[in-house]
């Protein structure tokens, strides 16, 4: 099994299928090289800025931050039917985000950025929890997905 797996994620690296840190356009999130950021820095990065933005080619990005019992932003807004690569890092300590009601589930570790490109269909509004236990207020740190019709 353990064989099947390594075999799985090799062929990923070779086809260019796995997730990585660039957009459906190839650009570079900036501040970022090879999968890390300086928690310290964020504010030099699109991190200093969290939530969705279209970029100049079209596409859309989201850009969240895990920290101290909370996301930034609060509310996050995608556009229905659109392809989103979402960019999220911990300012802290090491955190989880789960989208219920999804299969989204990703670790994130502070000093690294976890990134992922998906489709949301429907219009609505899904929690976004930390699943990965951080501290005291672990409980309350929920926040919110929007997926709406037209840019966010």
């Amino acid at each position: 099994m353990v064989v099947l797996l390594f075999v799985a994620v090799l062929a990923s690296f070779v086809s260019g299928t796995y997730p990585s840190l660039t957009g459906e356009s190839g650009h570079h999130v900036a501040g970022v090289r090879n999968g890390r950021v300086d928690p310290r820095l964020l504010g030099a990065t699109p991190f200093a800025t969290p939530g969705t933005r279209q970029n100049a080619d079209g596409t859309y990005e989201a850009f969240v931050v895990a920290r101290a019992f909370q996301f930034e932003p609060a509310v996050l807004k995608v556009p229905a039917g659109q392809p989103v690569t979402i960019h999220v890092t911990s300012a802290d300590v090491m955190h989880g985000l789960m989208i219920v009601g999804t299969n989204i589930n990703t670790t994130v570790i502070p000093g690294q950025v976890s990134s992922f490109t998906t489709t949301f269909r429907r219009e609505g509004t899904l929690d976004v929890i930390c699943n990965e236990y951080c501290g005291s207020g672990h409980h309350g740190m929920i926040s919110r997905l929007t997926v709406e019709v037209g840019p966010p």
